[in-house]
């Protein structure tokens, strides 16, 4: 994942989409995407802008306008697709060190067995 954000950019890039979301679609799907007011005093904006989750575009009638990159539309996507990788690579290592310790347990019976045993 190539873009990196902080809590607070990532509320503002979710309350962005969801806006986009609930005024730009029909029925789930996105009809058009939404141009939001440039608004350089904004910190937030400016954060996103530099990190490329959001742009912006000079407009003719309407000025410069901010838009939201496909980075940024794919940045919470990437976020549960990582996070869902780093869960299974976890559940993967529990079960790794599951199989060793019983195994490692087993040696020691065997190996108890036939000093048992052999001796």
């Amino acid at each position: 994942m190539s873009l990196v954000l902080n809590i607070p950019q990532e509320r503002e890039l979710r309350r962005l989409i969801d806006y986009e979301r609930a005024t730009c679609s029909v029925e789930g799907e996105l009809v058009y995407r939404c141009a939001f007011p440039f608004r350089p005093d904004d910190e937030l904006q400016t954060e996103l802008i530099e990190r490329g989750a959001l742009a912006t575009k000079t407009e003719g009638r309407r000025g410069t306008i901010v838009v939201i990159t496909s980075e940024g539309y794919s940045y919470f996507l990437e976020k549960a697709r990582a996070e869902r990788e780093r869960v299974r690579r976890e559940k993967r290592d529990a079960r790794l060190m599951a199989f060793a310790a019983v195994l490692g347990a087993a040696c020691v019976v065997v190996g108890f067995l036939l000093g048992r045993f052999v001796a």
